[in-house]
């Protein structure tokens, strides 16, 4: 079952201090703070397949900003392969109980990764304590290339 990354929010003592953010499990740094850098990775590594860069932006003042790549049903995130309605699903359920009246829109993401870091106030890669790309690249190596096959 997917799990939010809600679970993994960044403490204030995080998002104040990069060193700290960066000490945090690889599943809790991708989740939340480098959710960007993750999915833009994967797209960055199969230029060949036809993958889709999605944004939950939360309407309003709240937080649950998320950034995942969508093949076809399923999507990739720090989760591995989920199907995309079950990663909403879960994703809203969750973010509604702690706020009520949270939504988002689901935007297709069609810049590169810096203009969007500046477009959507994300972090750059040099922003971070240390440039995440062999963080990105050795996290992403645990995880199929491909969705897995429906049955």
């Amino acid at each position: 079952m997917y799990e939010s990354g809600i679970k993994y929010w960044r403490r204030p003592e995080e998002k104040a201090n990069q060193f700290l953010s960066w000490k945090r499990s690889d599943k809790a740094f991708f989740a939340s703070g480098a959710c960007h850098i993750l999915a833009f990775t994967f797209t960055y590594l199969h230029p060949d397949r036809n993958l889709t860069l999605i944004h939950i932006k939360p309407k309003g003042k709240f937080s649950g900003n998320h950034i995942y790549v969508l093949d076809g049903e399923w999507a990739f995130d720090f989760n591995g392969w989920t199907k995309e309605k079950e990663l909403l699903e879960i994703t809203e359920n969750t973010y509604k109980k702690i706020y009520p009246d949270w939504s988002y829109e689901h935007i297709v993401i069609t810049e590169d990764l810096e203009t969007f870091c500046k477009n959507n106030n994300h972090r750059p890669p040099a922003y971070f304590a240390h440039l995440p790309w062999e963080r990105t690249y050795n996290y992403l190596n645990q995880f199929s290339e491909k969705p897995p096959q429906e049955v």
